[in-house]
């Protein structure tokens, strides 16, 4: 989990726990994209493309409509049998506070920022939309959202380690034990 999934789920007052397995991508191709285009992805940006939506006991992300071009577009639209392989994840290894959120609070509704429109990290997010997929780990290393990369080289070179092979990525350079 990346400090900006967090801070998504912190804004909402949701847990990781209630959201269903289709808006967890789209948290994280937000980022991506944020990331690509060297824009520090924030809760505020996020809000201004998708709200919470609830159905079936779990809280998800829909895309805005009505004045905000997307910045994504085909998201899964189903993943089979994804209740079924849920896991327990023990509560100490979550790196922040999460609020689980009672039904008799409602879905939340965070306004969107004014004039997001005249921005241009939003010119720069909606000038190329792109579809929501699964990231390959090599884009997630670019991105420096891998949780397989650590800034470990006394030069401070980014470390890939992906089944025992040394990769170059760019000007990264990638070594594996």
């Amino acid at each position: 989990m990346t400090k900006f999934t967090g801070e998504v789920l912190t804004n909402y007052g949701l847990h990781i726990s209630q959201i269903n397995a289709l808006g967890l991508p789209r948290i994280t191709h937000f980022e991506f994209i944020c990331r690509a285009n060297r824009i520090e992805p924030t809760f505020e940006m996020f809000n201004v493309f998708y709200f919470v939506s609830y159905t079936g006991g779990f809280y998800s992300f829909n895309s805005r409509t009505g004045g905000v071009s997307p910045c994504s577009i085909n998201p899964p639209k189903s993943l089979h049998d994804w209740k079924q392989k849920f896991f327990y994840i023990h509560r100490g290894v979550i790196p922040i506070d999460m609020h689980y959120r009672n039904e008799s609070e409602g879905v939340p509704r965070v306004n969107v920022s004014i004039n997001f429109a005249d921005q241009e990290w939003y010119k720069v997010l909606t000038r190329k939309v792109t579809s929501i997929s699964q990231l390959e780990e090599m884009a997630l290393v670019a991105a420096t959202m891998s949780m397989l990369w650590a800034p470990q080289n006394p030069r401070g070179v980014l470390i890939y380690c992906y089944q025992g092979k040394g990769m170059a990525i760019g000007n990264l350079f990638c070594v594996l034990p």
